[in-house]
């Protein structure tokens, strides 16, 4: 009878595992579509707008800046990634390796790490948003929110041993 609970209860995991895999496929991706093409009218419109102006697009009532943009694709971008990561892990075991929270928590988890990636990259090797811009550099942009989003736990685990107190 027990084994019987927990088999039960096993099957009742993975098809709200599935299901959250399923939701957040089903909303990051169309979000990574409409930032996408967000970003990309925005690096038309500052090619259009030149030196030393910023062009914006009103999106539900703010404006929305080409570097603003980049945010949202990273965010978009990282969420995707972490979508692909976990379906895989989930895919590959034969039981949950995590609890359901893990599921739901680490695409926003990703999302910002995300977010963070495409500023750091932006900042550092691209700089859209000043005299260039690249639709080019927007896919760039897009893998390396993407490759967050793959590898946030790595990243996180990397980040927590480098930002601990060293003793001695």
């Amino acid at each position: 009878m027990g084994n019987t609970v927990r088999v039960g209860r096993v099957r009742f995991l993975r098809r709200v595992i599935v299901g959250v895999n399923v939701v957040e496929a089903v909303v990051a991706l169309p979000c990574l579509i409409v930032a996408y093409g967000l970003a990309e009218r925005l690096v038309a419109a500052q090619e259009v707008a030149g030196a030393h102006q910023v062009a914006n697009v009103s999106v539900v009532g703010v404006a929305v800046t080409l570097n603003m943009s980049l945010l949202i694709v990273g965010a978009a971008a990282g969420a995707v990634g972490s979508v692909i990561r976990q379906s895989m892990a989930f895919g590959r075991s034969s039981a949950p390796d995590h609890q359901v929270s893990w599921y739901v928590m680490r695409p926003l988890w990703s999302a910002l790490l995300g977010s963070v990636s495409v500023v750091a990259v932006n900042t550092g090797l691209l700089s859209i948003g000043d005299e260039t811009t690249s639709s080019a550099a927007v896919a760039v942009l897009v893998l390396t929110g993407c490759l967050a989003g793959l590898f946030t736990d790595q990243v996180l685990g990397r980040l927590r041993r480098m930002l601990r107190p060293r003793s001695g």
